[in-house]
């Protein structure tokens, strides 16, 4: 019997409290599924977007990860804490400036845009000779933070209530809000760390859209729909192959420009989805260079045969977990 939460992409928006993992416990109940993983972690603290994903969806992971991010949170400036949230202890005071004007915090915020080479909070899950950052902290044991390079895209200043800045963020996967407030802070000389936040974004899956966690009840008035994976992954530029090549991935022989008989947006090079002449999604695929014969690199195969292409023998048949 077909599940209709199977092989599905859900948006969902996390309530404070719950951990990520939380969720996916929860959408396991739902479901009824075991295969469940998120798509990039939110602290209990924070709320919006989570991208839960289900059966073959899982594979996609990575490709949502990628996605932009869009944060909304509130910056307390003059203090800075262990955690550089509201949870952790006060380790810095500085009494704020009257002066400190909306135009003075917008260009101290502009001047983040573009390449960041950020420094994780020392309280982070990042692990260092196998162990949590924040394991390390709570122990009392110093470990270096090394620097992480992440991208900036957009960052205003939304709202000005002293000593409290409401913020909106534009940014690339790995960043931490936290440490750009922190960082913010100390564009204008202060202590600072964050009050609120909220993850408004990923990529077009919006908040507004999102389902909220409350509501996932096993037998709740109310299911999440979910998106099919073909759609989820619209984003992503593609490349329809002949009914002869989609056969053939399925013997494990990736796809030559040749084969290739419909492009969809932009596929010169990184992931491309690859789909069948009927629109079916194959696979995830990649080229890393312009030349005609290189094959596509397949990342993740989507479906264990085409049906119309006929099924491969079973002992040929790539094994697919789940």
């Amino acid at each position: 019997m077909t599940n209709r939460f199977e092989n599905r992409v859900f948006v969902i928006d996390k309530a404070i409290g719950p951990t990520s993992f939380d969720i996916v416990a929860a959408m396991r109940r739902v479901t009824g599924l075991r295969k469940v993983g998120h798509a990039g972690t939110l602290d209990p603290l924070a709320r919006g977007v989570l991208l839960v994903c289900t059966g073959t969806a899982t594979r996609a992971v990575e490709h949502f990860m990628d996605l932009e991010k869009e944060y909304q949170f509130d910056v307390r400036l003059g203090v800075e804490t262990t955690t550089l949230d509201a949870e952790g202890d006060v380790v810095r005071e500085a009494p704020v400036p009257e002066g400190l004007t909306r135009e003075l915090l917008n260009t101290a915020a502009a001047s983040f845009v573009g390449p960041y080479a950020m420094t994780p909070p020392a309280y982070s899950a990042i692990k260092r000779k196998g162990r949590r950052h924040y394991e390390l902290a709570r122990a009392g044991e110093e470990a270096p933070v090394e620097p992480r390079q992440v991208t900036i895209y957009g960052f205003e200043v939304l709202a000005v209530e002293l000593p409290l800045v409401r913020c909106v963020v534009r940014c690339s996967r790995g960043t931490y809000v936290r440490s750009l407030a922190r960082d913010f802070g100390a564009r204008l000389g202060l202590p600072a760390s964050l009050t609120t936040l909220a993850r408004t974004r990923i990529g077009a899956f919006a908040i507004e859209d999102a389902f909220p966690s409350e509501k996932l009840l096993p037998d709740g008035p109310e299911q999440p729909a979910g998106l099919a994976l073909e759609d989820a992954l619209s984003f992503l530029p593609g490349v329809v192959i002949t009914e002869r090549a989609g056969r053939m991935l399925q013997f494990g022989m990736s796809p030559l420009r040749q084969d290739v008989v419909e492009t969809i947006g932009s596929p010169r090079h990184g992931a491309m989805r690859v789909l069948g002449e009927d629109g079916t999604l194959l696979a995830v695929g990649t080229r890393d260079s312009e030349r005609p014969r290189d094959p596509l690199r397949i990342c993740d195969s989507f479906r264990l045969y085409v049906e119309s292409a006929g099924s491969a023998p079973a002992s040929a048949r790539p094994r697919v977990e789940g």
